[in-house]
C-alpha cells in the first residue's frame, strides 16, 4: 500500500523550504517551501498554547479551537503562509479536525532552524514517539517542560519522555511549568466564573482556622479524587473548611470546594465526609457552573467574552463582567438546579458503590440535611438553602432504593459523517435503577466535524435485541470541541442495563451513523 501524503512528512525535501540552509532569512523566504506542505501536528503539552522554539526569543502560538487542545497527533496540510514583519502565520488544515493556525514568532531563522523550530509543534523530524517532551536540570534536579522559556544549558540536560520518567530519576516538577490546566473548552470563561464566584464566597464567609478539620478534609478529598471512577478532567481541586454553622457545602468552578464547620460537626465518619466531597466534585467534573452559563446566553456572548476581559472595548469589558457578577450571585444564592443536584447525586451514589461502601453514608448525609432544613421549614415547602434541589424526601427515598452501576469497556459509541470524519464520542457512564425509573449519564465529546452548536435530545438504544427509549432530562446543548455530560431517562424501565449495548441512535448534527468505537475506525 502506498504511504499517504498526510503520513510520510518527513521525506519533503529541505530544498523546497530556502535556496541556501545557512543564508539569513527574512520570513517571506519560507513562505514558498511551507504552503502546501503536509505535516502532522504534535498533541498538546500540559494544556500549552505558546511553545518556545529556541530559548526565550523565539517561540509558536497555537490559535484557535480546531486542533486545540489535541490528545493526538494530528496529520495536516498547511493551507496558506502569511509572512509578517516579526513573525509568520501558517494556516493548517485538519480533515477530520477542521483548521487552525500556528504562528512563529521571532527574528527570522535560517532553513536550518526553521525546520527545528518545525520540529518542536509538527513531527517534521522526530516521531511523537521518540519525542522528549521534558527536560531536567542535572544541577538543579528540577524538570521543566520542553516547550518552557526557562530551560537549562544543553550541558545541564537530561531528557524524559514523561514526567513519570522524571519524578522516578528523582527530579522534582517546576512550579510554573506544571500549573494544571484542564483539557476542556472555553477554559477562560470557567475561570472567569470561578474569580466572581470565589467573591461571593469570601463576602459571605471566613475561613476556618481549624486545622484538625482542614486536614480531614483535604485528606478525604484526595481519597476521593484518587478513586474517582470516571476519568477525571485534570482541574486542580482545593478543599476548603469555612468558618459557619450552616450545614452545607458548595462548589465552584475549576475545583473549588468548601464544607461548612456546621456540617463537619454533622458527619460522624469518613465515608459520610466523602460521599458529601463525592457529590460536590461531580459538580465541578460535570461543568454545572459553566454549563448554566453558556446555556443562557447567546454564542457570540460565550464566544466573545474572553475578548471582552482582556482588552476589548471598556463598556463592552464591564458590561460581561456585570453579567457574569449578576450571574455567579444568582447561582450562589440558587444552586444548580433540580436536574443537575440529581446528576450529582448519581455521581456520589456511583463512587461510594464503586468504592464498595455502599449508599448508606450518603443516607446517613441527606438525613441530616433533613434534619437541619427542619429547623427553618418544618412543614417541608421547600424554601431555604435547599430550594432549588430535589426534596430532601426525594433523595432519601432513592438513596435507599437505588441500584447504581457502571457501564462496559466497550459501551463507547462514535458518531461518524458518510466521508468517514469523526464528529463526536458517546461514553456510557453510570446508570441508575429506581423502582420503574431509569437514569442514565452519559459524556458526550464533539469535534470541530460538529460545525455549530446543536441540542442534545432523545437516545435510542438497542440492548439485547431490545429497544430502550431514553428521554434528555437536563435540556443540554453541545458546541464543536465540546465535552458534556447528559442524563438520559426512561419513566417505564425494567431494572439495570446488563447487557453489552448493541446499538445507538441519537440525532446530533452531522453524524450520518453511530458506531461501536472498537469497530468504527476513526481516530479518538
Amino acid at each position: 500500500m502506498s504511504p499517504s501524503p498526510y503520513v510520510a512528512l518527513w521525506f519533503v525535501p529541505l530544498a523546497l523550504a530556502v535556496s541556501s540552509p545557512g543564508a539569513a532569512q527574512s520570513w517571506s523566504d519560507h513562505e514558498r517551501g511551507i504552503e502546501a506542505r503536509d505535516l502532522v501536528l504534535r498533541p498538546t503539552i500540559e494544556g500549552r498554547r505558546k511553545v518556545y522554539v529556541d530559548g526565550d526569543e523565539a517561540y509558536a502560538l497555537l490559535r484557535g479551537d480546531g486542533l486545540f487542545p489535541l490528545r493526538a497527533s494530528e496529520p495536516v496540510r498547511v493551507l496558506d503562509a502569511d509572512p509578517e514583519g516579526d513573525h509568520i502565520e501558517l494556516e493548517i488544515e485538519s480533515r477530520r479536525l477542521g483548521r487552525g493556525r500556528v504562528d512563529f514568532y521571532g527574528p527570522a531563522p535560517t532553513a536550518e532552524e526553521f525546520e527545528r523550530w518545525l520540529d518542536e509543534v509538527f513531527e517534521t523530524a522526530t516521531p511523537e514517539v521518540d519525542f522528549s517532551r521534558y527536560v531536567g536540570n542535572r544541577r538543579s534536579r528540577m524538570v521543566h517542560i520542553r516547550g518552557a522559556n526557562h530551560l537549562p544549558p544543553t550541558p545541564d540536560r537530561e531528557l524524559f519522555a514523561t514526567e513519570v520518567d522524571a519524578r522516578s530519576a528523582g527530579y522534582s516538577l517546576c512550579g510554573v511549568c506544571f500549573v494544571p490546566t484542564p483539557v476542556v473548552s472555553d477554559y477562560e470563561t470557567e475561570r472567569s466564573l470561578a474569580v466572581l464566584g470565589l467573591q461571593q464566597v469570601r463576602a459571605t464567609y471566613y475561613p476556618s482556622v481549624a486545622v484538625d478539620l482542614q486536614a480531614d478534609v483535604e485528606r478525604i478529598g484526595a481519597a476521593v479524587l484518587a478513586r474517582w471512577p470516571v476519568p477525571l478532567k485534570g482541574y486542580r481541586y482545593r478543599f476548603q473548611v469555612v468558618d459557619s454553622d450552616d450545614v452545607n457545602a458548595f462548589a465552584v468552578p475549576t475545583g473549588y470546594v468548601f464544607v461548612t464547620r456546621g456540617l463537619l460537626q454533622a458527619l460522624e465518619s469518613d465515608d459520610e465526609l466523602a460521599a458529601i466531597l463525592a457529590h460536590e466534585i461531580a459538580h465541578v467534573e460535570s461543568r454545572h457552573s459553566y454549563r448554566l452559563w453558556r446555556n443562557a446566553r447567546n454564542a457570540s456572548i460565550v464566544t466573545g467574552i474572553l475578548g471582552a476581559l482582556a482588552g476589548g472595548r471598556d463598556d463592552a469589558a464591564a458590561d460581561a463582567v456585570a453579567a457574569m457578577t449578576s450571574f455567579t450571585a444568582q447561582l450562589f444564592l440558587a444552586g444548580y438546579g433540580r436536574d443537575r443536584e440529581r446528576e450529582a447525586d448519581l455521581f456520589a451514589s456511583f463512587y461510594l458503590n464503586n468504592a464498595d461502601l455502599g449508599d448508606r453514608p450518603l443516607l446517613n448525609a441527606f438525613r441530616k440535611l433533613q434534619f437541619a432544613r427542619d429547623a427553618y421549614d418544618p412543614f417541608g415547602r421547600g424554601g431555604g438553602l435547599l430550594a432549588t434541589h430535589p426534596h430532601i424526601e426525594e433523595r432519601i427515598e432513592k438513596t435507599r432504593e437505588t441500584v447504581t452501576a457502571g457501564f462496559g469497556e466497550d459501551d463507547v459509541f462514535h458518531g461518524i459523517r458518510n466521508n468517514g470524519a469523526l464528529v463526536a464520542t458517546l461514553r456510557f457512564d453510570v446508570q441508575r435503577a429506581f423502582r420503574n425509573e431509569l437514569d442514565v449519564v452519559a459524556t458526550l465529546s464533539t469535534t470541530a466535524e460538529l460545525g455549530d452548536d446543536d441540542n442534545v435530545n432523545t437516545l435510542n438504544i438497542r440492548v439485547a435485541g431490545r429497544r430502550i427509549r431514553l428521554r434528555e432530562r437536563t435540556a443540554e446543548r453541545v458546541f464543536p470541541n465540546d465535552e458534556v455530560s447528559a442524563v438520559f431517562g426512561n419513566d417505564d424501565g425494567r431494572g439495570l442495563i446488563t447487557e453489552p449495548i448493541e446499538e445507538v441512535d441519537l440525532n446530533l448534527r452531522n453524524v450520518d451513523r453511530w458506531v461501536n468505537a472498537s469497530t468504527s475506525g476513526a481516530a479518538p
